[in-house]
């Protein structure tokens, strides 16, 4: 090991900064989140986010906090040089977001670094350039009080890294959710987030309300309560920090002698089918914690749909010393000295905040979660509407162009495969006016609907085998189809509806408006991130709501990829058309006529064998196979 090719030698001074940079700044957005948690220890006020191509060009911080002197600002840029440590004695106390003193160092050592800065009073200010982590220029200029952190070129220097980062959308799309999470954390600070000439989104600094409404929009914040449980109810009820109310706060640690947990929560019917928005912090330092979403999703056990998850922005404050923020290189996790009491807190002050807006979870009660409990609403009593009909296959009079027509299976039949010879059950089943019969539709000849499995699975006996029906993914594959051969269509709006979207939605959205479009949706924007819909798809012969339009950007946000190709975008949405608005669910019972309208389907469209995902939708067990395993 210690041979003459081996020998052991201290690295270069340029080399060791670069690879301890690997450790704090892995992407633009840990360069943006490490810049805001300086403005923020900087007692800021607002603070200012610009980035152009990503981050990867451009990032530019801004604040009005404290400021720092020229030789704090050129300290400031030396390793492991900090003014919020003072003793080992302090790790166990930490109150500020940064604490190492790497932050600075490690960026100007894989950019192009510009610091300017001026104390609060102070005289002038001080620009620092700083070019591959050595100081290129120092120069005294007229500043208002505050900094201005600007990283140009990001791992120009280090093209192995530059190599490996995602596309501009995404590391985009990164930035965001970083912003919004300080944004939500940090209430009482106005942030704004800038692309280029564009306002991704802005927050004014009035609190936690004011912030979701904000960043959700209004019509989310009008489906979320407050919510606010301590460790003692009876000690500390209504002893809230000065300035602070109710799920917001102040954001600087208070030095609490016990544990609470504030935020707001989402009723049920705001469900999401990923986490994006459960938003922890701890100490107004946000993290990711699995066991902060475990006790959230006990105290929603039994209102939400399996495999989604509630919405929730809450803020845990624990004394100091009983959580360590030092367990990860970039601070993203933290640990908990009592990891059962936090769980007990959220859980119970969740289901507490549930009950007063009339919704019990089903937690030991041993039963399932109920699909129409998605359609309550909030109020002094939870009241639950008729749920509509699952969904209609139904030709409107005169209407030849439904999805399952002869004409639709003659004219893919090239490319799908021969679809079954129907004109001799359809002689047996025409009416002699101009549309379909309203009464029970009939089966093919030989074909017996025997009833459903676990209201999830269809049984049909034919002349030689028993079919078992996967009713969801069925209603999956034959909608996707529908999209793919634009065979769908599509439904103009009398009234154009105004849809409101996410900083990261509208992000998604200005990528995919195209692709969108080509689906049958007709929507146009009328302001950064509010979109007027008037012409929304029909699947399966129902029209969807314009909020659809949301719902399929979540589902296209899960797995965003770099350098997607326009086909490829459009494949996602009509996958994603399907997946969500297929209106098909499983454990959701089907009317008789429902059941045979499906079946039917399947029989004039056998090749939708398998979903959008590569599932199977039906399962044909022949009479034979049956004999054999009896012996007969």
């Amino acid at each position: 090991m210690t041979g003459h090719n081996h020998r052991i030698r201290k690295l270069d001074p340029v080399i060791s900064s670069q690879i301890a940079a690997g450790e704090v700044v892995e992407r633009p957005a840990s360069v943006v989140k490490e810049l805001v948690e300086n403005s923020i220890d900087a007692g800021a006020r607002r603070i200012i986010v610009e980035i152009e191509g990503g981050g990867l060009s451009l990032i530019r911080v801004s604040d009005d906090g404290s400021g720092m002197s020229k030789e704090d600002a050129l300290m400031s840029l030396e390793r492991f040089a900090t003014s919020k440590l003072s003793g080992i004695d302090d790790l166990q106390r930490i109150k500020t977001l940064g604490f190492r003193g790497e932050a600075l160092p490690s960026i100007a050592a894989c950019s192009r670094l510009t610091l300017e800065t001026m104390a609060q009073g102070g005289l002038a200010g001080v620009r620092i350039r700083v070019e591959g982590g050595k100081v290129a220029e120092v120069s005294e200029v007229g500043l208002p009080p505050g900094t201005t952190v600007t990283v140009e070129d990001l791992f120009y220097n280090t093209p192995a890294r530059l190599k490996f980062m995602k596309s501009e959308a995404r590391e985009r799309e990164a930035i965001i959710e970083v912003v919004e999470r300080l944004a939500l954390a940090w209430p009482c600070i106005s942030f704004i987030l800038k692309s280029g000439t564009r306002i991704v989104f802005s927050t004014n600094g009035k609190g936690l309300r004011s912030a979701l409404a904000d960043i959700f929009g209004p019509e989310a914040l009008e489906a979320m309560v407050p919510m606010e449980a301590a460790e003692d109810e009876a000690e500390n009820s209504g002893k809230l920090e000065p300035g602070r109310e109710l799920g917001g706060g102040t954001g600087r640690p208070s030095g609490l002698k016990f544990y609470k947990v504030s935020g707001f929560l989402g009723l049920p019917n705001l469900y999401r089918r990923q986490k994006d928005r459960q938003i922890f912090s701890v100490n107004s330092r946000p993290v990711r914690n699995q066991l902060l979403g475990w006790a959230l999703d006990s105290a929603f056990l039994g209102l939400i749909p399996p495999k989604t998850y509630p919405v929730a922005v809450l803020n845990v404050e624990v004394p100091l010393e009983e959580v360590d923020v030092n367990v990860h290189p970039t601070k993203a996790e933290v640990k908990f000295r009592d990891e059962r009491k936090v769980k007990h807190l959220i859980t119970e002050g969740a289901r507490r905040a549930l009950s007063k807006a009339g919704f019990s979870s089903l937690q030991g009660t041993g039963e399932k979660w109920d699909p129409n409990l998605e359609v309550w609403r909030p109020g002094p009593r939870a009241e639950v509407k008729e749920p509509p009909a699952i969904f209609d296959f139904g030709v409107a009079p005169g209407n030849d162009k439904n999805l399952f027509s002869t004409q639709v299976l003659v004219e893919d039949s090239a490319s799908v495969g021969e679809p079954r010879d129907v004109s001799r059950w359809e002689d047996q089943t025409r009416t002699t006016g101009s549309g379909w019969e309203r009464e029970e539709p009939s089966l093919p000849p030989g074909w017996e609907y025997l009833g459903a499995l676990r209201d999830t699975y269809l049984l049909v006996k034919t002349e030689s085998s028993l079919l078992v029906i996967d009713k969801h993914a069925l209603a999956e594959s034959l909608a996707y189809h529908a999209l793919c051969q634009r065979k769908s269509g599509s439904q103009e709006l009398l009234v154009p509806e105004m849809v409101r979207l996410g900083p990261r939605e509208a992000d998604l959205y200005e990528e995919c408006e195209v692709a969108l479009e080509a689906t049958g949706f007709g929507s146009r924007c009328v302001g950064s991130r509010t979109i007027l819909v008037n012409r929304v798809p029909v699947i399966l012969g129902k029209p969807l709501p314009p909020g659809a339009l949301k719902d399929v950007l979540q589902e296209l946000s899960k797995d965003r990829e770099r350098n997607v190709s326009p086909e490829r975008i459009l494949a996602s949405v009509q996958i994603s058309l399907a997946a969500c608005h297929s209106s098909v669910r499983a454990r959701e019972p089907l009317t008789r006529e429902e059941a045979l309208t499906l079946i039917n389907a399947y029989y004039r469209f056998p090749n939708a064998g398998t979903c959008p995902h590569g599932r199977p939708t039906v399962k044909e067990i022949p009479i034979r196979e049956l004999d054999s395993f009896f012996g007969r």
